[in-house]
């Protein structure tokens, strides 16, 4: 009977950590970009706000300007964050971290690093972002003791 508990215990928790995840407003953020990487434009139009902006390198981008760029290929992302900030008011959060990509084409392989903020806004329950301001930085740059942690899709 105990063990019974502990099974059941520890899929109400495994249940619950999951649902937070997806209700934390940095979920969105992290979709967003497993959608750039494969591309799923349909997605990626899913978890932004009508009026998205994308603040890249000095450039003000809205969401066509980045989908436009995005053509099918076998480059394969891979994403890593960390995130450095969270805070949420009401149906707006921002959110800073540290994001880089593992980009594989064939047998070439480099690694990009950003450190980016977003802005995101609660819209029928679900976190969008609203704005995304991106500085990419030399890989070297990072600091050192920064733990990334992989995501991946589920």
């Amino acid at each position: 009977m105990n063990q019974i508990k502990v099974s059941l215990s520890t899929l109400l928790l495994t249940f619950c950590l999951s649902c937070s995840a997806q209700d934390a407003p940095f979920y969105a953020v992290q979709e967003f970009f497993a959608a750039l990487s494969v591309p799923d434009q349909t997605k990626m139009r899913a978890l932004v706000t009508e009026d998205f902006q994308l603040l890249e390198q000095g450039e003000d981008w809205h969401l066509d300007d980045l989908l436009k760029l995005l053509k099918p290929s076998d480059t394969k992302r891979r994403n890593f964050f960390n995130v450095l900030r969270s805070e949420a008011n009401g149906d707006v959060a921002w959110v800073s971290y540290w994001n880089r990509a593992v980009i594989t084409n064939g047998e070439k392989s480099r690694a990009v690093v950003w450190l980016e903020s977003a802005v995101l806004r609660k819209q029928s329950g679900v976190w969008k972002i609203q704005m995304l301001h991106s500085t990419r930085l030399p890989i070297d740059k990072l600091p050192a003791g920064v733990t990334l942690t992989e995501y991946v899709a589920k």
